[in-house]
């Protein structure tokens, strides 16, 4: 987060201390377990399904339930003995429906519905609408961090990102290094000069990836201003989480956080600039964190 008296040292080198954590390979969340090996191993030994064909494709020999079967195009292929299945396993796809417009029509119908039930594949990118957004895990964790910045709650931070210096931090233009190393050098003590802080968000929304999401947030936050009290000054912010599942609780794995102060109107001819038009200071009065 950039308070007004950071703004000015967004970017530049990285600051002493803020030593990038070292990549981690992504947790796998639903390692196999007994049980869930137990349970595959059931479903493939359930009972095949039964032939859609009364008759061989091959040698036009009645089929039955004791037959050799092969899957096809989402259906079962019965055979009249043994043999046959090899027979049609050296044969093409082209050659194979051929064979089934010839001799096994009803399996032709079959594979077409077959074909008209199979369920569209689920977009890697999952949008939820807007009444679905606040139901996002993910979502919730990062309004969660917002509602834990205006407490300044280090302890209740912590917990929404993978530990151990797992979680990284970029600020504008800046790798700030580990998320420990963010709260301590930048976080805590901008909170402190922010008193009151509270971000308004204006825009938000989620991608998900399998067990990891994306969530952008838009909003504005106001400062005090020493020179105006009586005329906070607003900055525009944009937030992004890499949100993970870490063993079954979403946890912030990398957060970016960009801020700038509110453009303001061009000053007429005469006026003096305000602290955040002062073209010398375009980001306002800053200083660099040690």
């Amino acid at each position: 987060m950039l308070a007004p008296a950071a703004l000015g040292q967004c970017c530049g080198n990285p600051k002493p201390g803020a030593a990038t954590a070292a990549m981690t390979p992504p947790v796998v969340v639903g390692a196999a377990q007994p049980g869930v090996v137990a349970l595959i191993a059931g479903s493939m030994a359930a009972a095949p399904a039964q032939p859609v064909n009364r008759v061989c494709p091959i040698r036009e020999g009645e089929v039955d339930a004791e037959s050799p079967t092969r899957t096809f195009k989402g259906v079962t292929i019965g055979f009249c003995c043994p043999g046959c299945e090899g027979k049609w396993d050296k044969k093409t796809d082209d050659e194979r429906m051929a064979l089934l417009v010839k001799h096994a029509p009803e399996a032709v119908t079959a594979i077409e519905t077959a074909a008209k039930a199979k369920p569209q594949a689920a977009a890697t990118d999952a949008r939820p609408d807007a009444a679905a957004i606040g139901k996002s895990p993910a979502v919730m964790t990062a309004r969660a961090y917002l509602a834990l910045c205006e407490k300044a709650d280090a302890a209740a931070l912590n917990a929404l990102f993978l530990n151990n210096g797992r979680a990284t931090v970029s600020e504008n233009a800046g790798d700030e290094g580990s998320w420990e190393t963010y709260r301590d050098h930048h976080l805590l003590p901008e909170l402190k000069e922010m008193p009151g802080f509270k971000m308004t968000v204006l825009k938000e929304d989620v991608q998900t990836f399998g067990t990891t999401s994306i969530v952008r947030q838009i909003g504005s936050f106001t400062v005090p201003d020493a020179n105006h009290p009586d005329a906070p000054r607003k900055y525009l912010a944009a937030v992004t989480y890499v949100v993970v599942d870490d063993a079954g609780t979403p946890r912030i794995a990398h957060l970016h956080w960009s801020s700038r102060p509110e453009r303001k109107a061009e000053a007429k001819p005469g006026m003096a600039p305000s602290p955040a038009a002062d073209p010398s200071q375009p980001n306002g009065p800053g200083h660099e964190h040690k």
